[in-house]
């Protein structure tokens, strides 16, 4: 009787750690640490807050979709910098990760016309999803793009990203 009920204790405290670990990534974030992870190694050129109105116009998204989110753009016009941390409503990462690759290739397409240092660091921008979090960096320091060496500037904006999302 004794060694039916250790096994029974046995089988639920396994059956008890075995659906804790069943949950997937739900690691909780703080957007704002998150922002100055990157902007420490690529911060924006003369930021400026994103709202409602900049997410929706600009990259297409439907607020239902986002349960939090933190960005800045550059408010200068020869500047592709742009930077946006978005915790997605259940489901939805995948419908910002889209949203997040059409805004890199609009911002390519438009810097490619006239400055090919922004057009490298626009086609080079990071779209990162983790769990529920979608992250997108268009930055970086501009000389070192200019003088080849876009990919350690982003070498270091990904290292500071999976720092940051340990």
């Amino acid at each position: 009787m004794k060694k039916l009920l250790a096994l029974c204790v046995s089988l639920l405290t396994a059956l008890t750690l075995l659906t804790g670990c069943g949950g997937g990534d739900t690691k909780q974030y703080n957007l704002d640490d998150l922002m100055s992870a990157i902007e420490a190694v690529a911060p924006v050129t003369v930021p400026a807050e994103m709202d409602d109105d900049y997410l929706t116009g600009m990259y297409g998204i439907d607020m239902a979709d986002v349960e939090e989110y933190k960005g800045k753009y550059t408010n200068v016009s020869l500047s592709t910098d742009e930077i946006l941390i978005v915790k997605a409503a259940k489901g939805k990462a995948d419908t910002i990760k889209a949203a997040c690759e059409a805004r890199r290739t609009a911002k390519y397409d438009q810097a490619a016309m006239y400055d090919d240092v922004q057009a490298q660091k626009a086609e080079n921008g990071r779209i990162v999803v983790k769990g529920d979090y979608v992250i997108f960096v268009v930055a970086g320091d501009e000389t070192r793009i200019e003088n080849g060496e876009v990919d350690a500037v982003y070498q270091e904006i990904d290292e500071a990203l999976d720092k940051a999302l340990a």
